[in-house]
């Protein structure tokens, strides 16, 4: 037996603890943010948080109107008694209109297709799984199912995450397709797997995948971590929306103005400072905390300056969409904003994820400005799901004793007028765990 000494390079990434907390921050939605910095507040005694100007105003108007309402409730017959069944439907109508608001965001839709669509957000439970088969749809519709299942994917892509699905499978599907941060493996452990991944078979997976017990381990933890579904009685109210940006004309200039009235202000205590500064036996406690309070201060400040890029960004790129509404809104890809910013596209995902942007045309999810999928020779973005079932259709119809090869494949998509490259077939067929033509032996 011969030992050897070999050397490789390898170039890893190691975030420093300043990175992760502001990439940590980077994600929050302006509520998620507001009670982050609280809970910060009540963890470091350096921190001083005074309320936001614009949340003290509101909380005076709504506190001015509760002494309306009780001088008025003396007077007023008490006869309004809490009706939960009531309230179920109320919610579940706010959630329909929620839906239907989202439709004019995706143009080129023809009245068929409106009529498929309202009918499906129409069908969904309390859930907001769908609760009809789209055979039904189909025939209601006077269409095929390929056509209910496109519009359907459609439906997938809106907010909250997770609309749409059929099943619990397809509902955490959902969600791993709208997560640029998901592990490759994700979807197919989801899809074939999940028995195992519920058992924690760590092992077992990696040794099936031929993948690291730290790759397995990550994907498992991460599936654990997706939402769940949401039951009838924990349905919840559409929350208040504080959208991050603004946009509005001014003259012949775009005004960008970052909405930080709605977030407490951050400060660090002076005379704590001071006091802790001098004394000798907290020298590493002080430094500890004061550590902790300026990441706070940096990371809001960086998130400020990445959202004010990224608008800025938008501005550029999206001008029509700025000046005539969403008709105008041209493909844009969240790798394609990366690059030009020259930052991770794990960035953007984060700095778009839960936010919201008002313009002259009313208030968007910036999660919705960005198109995932593949342009079609009509210019339209078809989704990857609807790809993906394409392609599985495709095999599942094909000669049984000559399997369409992935070229194959790629011809009749580029035929149907889908512009996508072989690699990128072979890449979705494996995503869903389908073996290559040469492999795939039929009895």
């Amino acid at each position: 037996m011969q030992l050897a000494i070999k050397t490789s390079q390898k170039i890893m990434q190691v975030l420093s603890p300043q990175l992760v907390q502001h990439l940590e921050i980077l994600q929050y939605s302006t509520n998620e943010l507001e009670q982050y910095i609280y809970d910060k507040a009540t963890e470091n005694p350096l921190l001083v948080v005074t309320d936001a100007t614009v949340k003290m105003q509101y909380e005076e108007i709504m506190q001015l109107a509760s002494y309306s309402d009780k001088s008025y409730s003396a007077q007023a017959p008490q006869n309004h008694s809490f009706n939960p069944i009531e309230m179920k439907f109320a919610v579940k109508e706010s959630y329909e209109q929620y839906l239907l608001e989202q439709v004019p965001m995706h143009k080129n839709l023809s009245s068929v297709d409106l009529k498929i669509l309202t009918f499906l957000i129409q069908s969904l439970d309390e859930r907001l799984f769908l609760d009809v088969d789209v055979e039904i749809v189909a025939n209601k519709c006077n269409t095929n199912v390929l056509h209910v299942e496109a519009l359907l994917d459609l439906l997938q892509t809106f907010e909250p995450v997770g609309v749409g699905a059929r099943n619990y499978k397809e509902y955490l599907l959902i969600q791993v397709d709208s997560d640029a941060l998901a592990p490759k493996l994700a979807s197919r452990f989801i899809e074939a797997e999940l028995e195992l991944v519920a058992a924690q078979a760590i092992k077992q997976l990696s040794k099936k995948y031929k993948t690291s017990l730290n790759n397995v381990k990550k994907t498992v933890d991460y599936i654990k971590s997706l939402k769940p579904v949401t039951t009838g009685d924990k349905f919840e109210a559409i929350p208040f929306v504080i959208p991050e940006v603004e946009v509005e004309r001014l003259g012949e200039e775009w005004l960008i103005k970052l909405n930080r009235g709605y977030l407490p202000n951050v400060t660090i205590d002076k005379q704590y400072v001071e006091m802790l500064k001098n004394d000798p036996n907290c020298k590493t406690y002080f430094n500890d905390i004061m550590k902790d309070a300026l990441l706070l201060l940096q990371g809001i400040e960086q998130r400020d300056k990445t959202l004010y890029e990224l608008a800025r960004l938008l501005v550029e790129l999206q001008e029509d969409f700025f000046h005539n509404g969403i008709e105008a809104l041209k493909p844009m890809r969240l790798k394609d904003t990366a690059d030009i910013l020259s930052l991770h596209v794990s960035t953007i995902s984060r700095a778009v994820r839960g936010k919201f942007i008002k313009t002259a045309h009313g208030v968007y999810a910036l999660q919705s400005l960005f198109t995932k999928g593949v342009m079609n020779i009509s210019g339209k973005i078809d989704s990857i799901m609807y790809i993906k079932k394409r392609l599985k259709q495709l095999i599942e119809t094909e000669d049984k004793q000559k399997p369409l090869t992935d070229q194959q494949l790629t011809n009749t998509l580029n035929s149907e007028g889908i512009q996508i490259s072989r690699r990128t077939v072979a890449k979705y067929r494996e995503e869903m765990n389908i073996m290559s033509s040469f492999n795939r032996v039929y009895g």
